[in-house]
């Protein structure tokens, strides 16, 4: 083809295979060149059968590619129909080139939330030659928390799903946070703690990112009739997933990031072992005891870490990116009490050493959030082995503050997310327009990749497939034609109703940064989620605490959506789509009718108050009947996964009470400012949990009327344990048809205008 750079390829599964077995007699067949050998063909191409199917699959010829002057990663696309060839430099860029032929050739789609991949015999070819390329050589993926708020019972039918779709993004570092908690079992036990010990401080899985955080620590005695502590058989079970999910990774091309020792130890019994030790107390965090922090600069941090590090190779390997923070969300007034005399920059270079000891040469990436990583630390490292994920920077633009991180390497990155929290909500313009000026701004020095770090994944969707685009594109994208697109590729035709939709979700929902409205994290939550009072800002600590767009210009969304054509409505996609306006047009709507409420309070109006009332929980029973239609926003499905990792009874109580603890009081110590931070709007957890609070404040609250004096109810947090413990069955499977239900709402909201 013309304009394509010198490469090599194989055609067909049989001929990958074959020269498998190639590779593997001669280290390196020569016949596949430039980044992709013959043994990483093979689960490239099972990663294609399983996205697309195995027919589509077998109409592709796959190449090695030479990237070119400036280019970290590269894929080009071509061939002619049922023999589409797919040049990479990377099994990554190779499952990214599928993709993008997926979305912009074939123009269907995939997602976290269903796919959209049916097609014609003869996978159609481009009708030129194409290619995208990238300069960014570090694309990451994850937060720590997505191991608590998504991924903590996960097993292994979602982690391949998942690592397949973070292959096809363009993801080529990700962190891997599953079973790694072996490691502290075992490292533990060699200096001096007992096997109970060890796993008393080990926290539930849930609460596992925390920890790792240095944040929180495990079990507490009487807590809890079921708060743990986590069983061997656990820890074992997990580290054998962790492991599947490590080799598939480096299987696909991704780099497993692992968690680095940074002198988190348990608690007080650790100092008790070894006296004389600078072993350090730390302050709680949001009513959680930290670990103790054991000083690296000790004799005894190396000998810590080197059995960290060589447990951690014996279970899982090396890699060659290691993560963890000193002092995560430690402020400036507390971190000279926390380092006791320590210095930081000195303890910066024990940890860097620490690693290159274990592996020569890896680098230890650090958070770019709230007061990290501090320049002392920076200017102590060697630079050369570090990179910043800056986690913010479509929001705090902590990278201007910092100069870039001072000359560091670091790596633009958005949360989007907090708390798992489901509201529609996300910013395009900035992954879309900003993020492409960035890429050529000498103000960005040393700017080496991405970080998409949301704090909980598998909602909105459209963010996560703008910012699987963004390294391949250099240009600005016109957001308009290409959320336009994205509905064609999602619903699979270019549905007009479909496409205004998008466009009110563009311009509401997914436009915040553009639209001058309040600050926050997220979205401007469901009100049901909320303890119950008259006026309800955030929902969590931290949430906006006002609308961030008009809810009036929101709501024609789901007219449209609901007049799709019919033969598109029965995509997975439009399913899940026409459940999650629905039900964000219902939670606007109790914002509003909160309003209501409190002006009839205030008016001293009863037999209005009444009626707002008896009108709130309606909307809130009508978004639990609407989430009941889709297995992507059941509570049972939540509950079940804990439950599956269970041996026994008493385990199978403690990992449900960990599911149902941290999305909702979170944890039994934590602080009130931790409540509800990680909220859903799932069915079973609004028609129980939420709506039995909001129940008991409505039918107190006519009766002070005439007084102006609300009802005041102090025990939410008792209410929340009380729930935590709780057995009840959940549906594990949704009921209902979505658009019969969506379009019955709507027509019952239509008759009762706010």
């Amino acid at each position: 083809m013309p304009g394509f750079p010198r490469r090599t390829f194989v055609h067909g599964s049989l001929a990958a295979v074959a020269l498998t077995g190639l590779g593997a007699a001669t280290g390196r067949s020569p016949a596949v060149a430039f980044g992709v050998t013959a043994r990483e063909l093979g689960p490239v191409r099972a990663a294609i059968g399983r996205l697309l199917g195995e027919r589509a699959a077998a109409g592709f010829v796959l190449e090695g590619l030479e990237p070119e002057a400036g280019e970290a990663d590269a894929f080009e696309i071509g061939g002619r129909r049922g023999a589409v060839r797919v040049a990479g430099s990377s099994p990554v860029a190779l499952l990214s080139g599928v993709h993008w032929w997926l979305k912009h050739v074939a123009g269907g789609h995939l997602s976290g939330n269903g796919d959209r991949v049916a097609l014609p015999a003869g996978v159609p070819a481009p009708e030129g030659p194409i290619r995208q390329s990238t300069e960014l050589t570090e694309r990451y993926a994850y937060n720590f928390t997505v191991f608590g708020y998504t991924t903590p019972f996960w097993g292994w039918p979602e982690w391949e799903r998942e690592l397949d779709l973070l292959a096809a993004a363009g993801v080529n570092r990700a962190l891997a946070l599953t079973g790694q908690e072996i490691v502290w079992y075992e490292t533990f036990q060699d200096f001096g703690l007992s096997e109970t010990e060890v796993r008393q401080w080990i926290a539930q899985p849930a609460h596992q990112p925390w920890q790792w955080y240095g944040e929180i620590t495990g079990y507490d005695e009487g807590a809890s009739a079921h708060s743990g502590p986590v069983s061997a058989g656990l820890l074992h079970r997990r580290r054998d997933l962790g492991r599947r999910i490590v080799d598939r990774m480096r299987e696909l091309g991704i780099t497993p990031v692992f968690p680095a020792f940074v002198g988190h130890v348990p608690d007080r019994v650790f100092a008790e072992r070894h006296p004389g030790v600078h072993v350090v107390a730390q302050a709680d965090y949001a009513g959680h005891p930290r670990p103790f922090w054991l000083d690296c600069t000790e004799p005894l941090y190396a000998a810590v870490a080197d059995r960290f590090y060589r447990a951690q190779a014996e279970h899982f390997g090396t890699t060659t990116h290691y993560s963890n923070d000193l002092f995560h969300e430690v402020g400036d007034e507390e971190l000279p009490s926390l380092l006791d005399g320590a210095d930081l920059g000195a303890a910066a270079v024990a940890v860097q050493d620490a690693l290159a000891r274990a592996v020569p040469g890896a680098r230890w990436l650090v958070q770019g959030w709230q007061a990290n990583p501090r320049r002392e630390l920076l200017d102590a490292v060697d630079e050369g082995r570090v990179v910043v994920l800056d986690l913010d920077s479509d929001d705090s633009r902590k990278w201007q503050e910092t100069d870039s991180y001072w000359g560091a390497p670091w790596c633009w990155g958005t949360i989007q997310n907090f708390g798992g929290r489901l509201g529609m909500f996300g910013t395009l313009a900035e992954p879309g327009r900003t993020l492409p000026e960035v890429r050529v701004d000498p103000a960005r020095r040393r700017l080496v990749g991405t970080a998409v770090v949301p704090e909980g994944i598998r909602h909105n969707p459209v963010v996560f497939d703008l910012l699987s685009e963004t390294p391949w594109r250099r240009e600005p994208v016109d957001l308009a034609v290409w959320v336009r697109g994205y509905a064609r590729r999602r619903y699979g035709g270019d549905d007009p109703h479909a496409a205004r939709a998008w466009a009110i979700l563009l311009r509401t929902a997914y436009s915040y940064a553009s639209t001058g409205h309040t600050s926050g994290e997220g979205p401007h939550e469901t009100p049901f989620a909320a303890e119950p009072a008259l006026t309800v800002g955030s929902v969590s600590q931290w949430g906006p605490a006002q609308w961030r767009y008009d809810p009036a210009e929101f709501a024609p969304c789901l007219t449209e959506l609901l007049a799709v054509a019919p033969e598109l409505r029965a995509t997975a996609t439009y399913r899940y789509d026409l459940v999650d306006v629905t039900r964000q047009v219902l939670a606007n709507r109790g914002r509003l009718v909160l309003d209501r409420l409190r002006a009839a309070y205030e008016a001293r109006d009863r037999e209005a108050v009444v009626r707002h009332g008896a009108r709130f929980l309606r909307a809130l029973d009508l978004c639990e009947e609407v989430l009941g239609t889709h297995e992507d926003w059941l509570l049972g499905r939540w509950l079940a996964q804990a439950r599956s990792w269970a041996d026994n009874a008493e385990e199978r109580a403690a990992l449900e009470w960990n599911a149902r603890t941290i999305i909702t009081t979170w944890s039994v110590h934590a602080a009130p400012i931790l409540r509800e931070y990680a909220n859903r709007d799932w069915h079973g957890l609004l028609g129980g949990y939420y709506r039995s609070r909001w129940a008991r404040f409505l039918d107190a609250l006519p009766a002070t009327t005439a007084s102006g004096e609300p009802p005041v109810f102090d025990d939410w947090a008792e209410h929340g344990a009380a729930w935590s413990q709780g057995r009840e069955p959940h549906a594990t499977r949704p009921t209902g048809e979505p658009h019969a239900v969506a379009a019955r709402i709507a027509a019952e909201l239509a008759a009762d205008p706010i």
